[in-house]
């Protein structure tokens, strides 16, 4: 999980830190006190929660959050204020809470308890991910173009990491095996990877890919994969595995391996 929080005062954002380490709260947390800079950073980067001041120079937190909304359907949203006469406006862009400041540990507790309820905008098949047979992604039943294969593969690769982190380093060893780490083929994982967001985001899913510096996967809460499914509830009759995974993809055959001694 990621929360931003959003305020003019540096002194408030320590504050709201300090308060969410001393609730346990372990999630990472990234501090702005420029609305625009953190419009900028829900623009490249998934965020879960942002609590927002309302009463800030060049952007209002209602506006912010409008923006923010635009960008990330599913970001939870909670204002902290001092002024309780934007509470009608704040849930009209479907804010989980409003807190008013000076806020107690147990108003942030309950604010943010909320927001891990609140279910993510899209649909349980919205967007399902074919591992069995050939790698392919659907969007409402609809095959995803990418503009290059090797975008693809880099996203199949991440799927069938199963939600771990791979380095660049680490994928281009693989997507691009016995060529020298250098600056060459770093400069083309990184058209590689521009690619696939571009694919991505044509598609309306850019959400499932999570981008964070030197480390890329999958948010597994986003979408469906036979895959997945099978490790989570092995086999039954819903199962359509003939031997078959990622065929086009040489380096996928070790996790076919495993899936083979599964299904025995």
């Amino acid at each position: 999980m990621r929360i931003i929080a959003v305020d003019d005062e540096f002194i408030a954002l320590e504050e709201f830190e300090d308060t969410c380490r001393s609730l346990g709260i372990e999630d990472e947390i990234v501090k702005f006190n420029n609305p625009l800079d953190a419009l900028g950073y829900v623009a490249k980067n998934k965020v879960d929660i942002a609590f927002l001041d309302i009463e800030m120079p060049v952007i209002k937190g209602i506006e912010l959050a409008r923006r923010m909304k635009a960008l990330s359907k599913n970001i939870r949203v909670i204002f902290t204020t001092g002024y309780s006469d934007h509470a009608l406006e704040a849930f009209s862009v479907d804010a989980v809470d409003y807190v008013l400041k000076p806020y107690s540990p147990e108003a942030i507790k309950k604010a943010y308890d909320k927001a891990l309820l609140v279910r993510d905008a899209v649909d349980e098949n919205h967007i399902f991910i074919k591992t069995f047979g050939f790698f392919d992604v659907f969007v409402d039943g609809k095959p995803v173009n990418f503009s290059s294969a090797k975008s693809k593969e880099l996203l199949a690769l991440l799927v069938d990491r199963n939600g771990g982190i791979i380095s660049t380093e680490q994928a281009v060893s693989i997507l691009w095996e016995g060529r020298a780490y250098d600056e060459t083929v770093q400069s083309l994982f990184r058209k590689v990877l521009k690619s696939l967001r571009a694919s991505l985001e044509e598609a309306g899913i850019s959400d499932i890919l999570i981008d964070n510096r030197n480390q890329r996967s999958v948010d597994k809460s986003k979408f469906t994969c036979d895959y997945y499914d099978f490790l989570e509830k092995g086999k039954n009759e819903n199962t359509k595995y003939f031997g078959q995974y990622m065929e086009q993809y040489p380096w996928a055959k070790e996790t076919r391996a495993q899936i083979d001694e599964m299904y025995k």
